[in-house]
């Protein structure tokens, strides 16, 4: 079945599907699992993956950082240039920090120093709880108030496709005269947004794409991860808010995680 077949449109929309078509991407849908799910296992929140060996990244006030979300590839269908296996973590400062405040590590003069947000990227994964960390007593004089994941959550992926949201940058790139009328174009705003768990794709803000105004931004092409707003499990950043990991596509190749762009915003 051709994939596109499954891009559901709303009614209003469908005179443009072909050229709605020609924007679209594979990406990875991410859903949220009220469940436990173990140090090993992908998921948002909660303690990391840790082997003993390994030291909790800290922040530029030598604080540990809170795990935002770890993906665990070997639950993850193939994707291009995405790892295959390995766990890939994603961690950030709470709202006490005295560099960044509230701003859960963000630094919007250097967005890509992970000095108070890290990324972390182990090849090989044991399941050996007898080789992990299990014991976080460190983390409990944290300051989690505000912090956007209340509690921990497991993961689930799937494959699916999406047009350009409005929001990326590249939704420019498409012909001014695509759409008749601006209630059909507010029609597409509104309904074809991107905004949910995901890595690849396109982007999804609720200010701006830092990319669209700062062209050396640009070659962070790869949507590493982005996390919305999710009301079942109680997600947010900030004012309904969401959280972008960018990545060069060579990096990710070369599964080198050093140098990755941060952002996030909210309304």
């Amino acid at each position: 079945m051709n994939p596109l077949s499954k891009l559901e449109l709303p009614p209003k929309l469908e005179p443009y599907r072909k050229e709605i078509e020609k924007t679209c991407k594979p990406y990875i849908h991410i859903n949220t699992v009220m469940n436990s799910p173990k140090l090993y296992e992908s998921k948002f929140g909660g303690n990391p993956y840790l082997p003993l060996e390994a030291n909790h990244p800290l922040d530029s006030q030598g604080k540990p950082m809170l795990l935002m979300a770890q993906i665990n590839f070997s639950e993850v269908p193939s994707y291009e240039n995405m790892p295959i296996q390995g766990m890939l973590q994603f961690f950030i400062c709470g709202a006490n920090n005295e560099s960044t405040g509230d701003m859960y590590g963000l630094d919007f003069d250097h967005p890509t120093a992970q000095k108070d947000f890290r990324v972390v990227f182990y090849e090989d994964v044991t399941t050996d709880k007898k080789k992990l960390t299990t014991d976080f007593t460190y983390l409990e004089d944290i300051d989690r108030d505000m912090f956007p994941i209340p509690q921990e959550v497991g993961l689930q992926f799937e494959i699916k496709i999406e047009p350009v949201s409005p929001t990326d940058y590249r939704y420019n790139d498409i012909e001014s005269d695509l759409f008749e009328d601006e209630e059909t174009e507010e029609i597409y705003w509104d309904e074809l947004t991107g905004e949910y768990h995901k890595m690849g794709g396109y982007a999804f803000f609720t200010q701006s794409d830092p990319r669209d105004y700062d062209e050396a931004l640009r070659a962070y092409d790869v949507l590493l991860l982005q996390f919305a707003m999710d009301d079942e499990a109680d997600i947010m950043f900030g004012d309904a808010g969401v959280a972008n990991f960018f990545i060069k596509e060579k990096d990710l190749r070369n599964r080198n995680f050093r140098d990755v762009l941060y952002n996030w915003d909210c309304c």
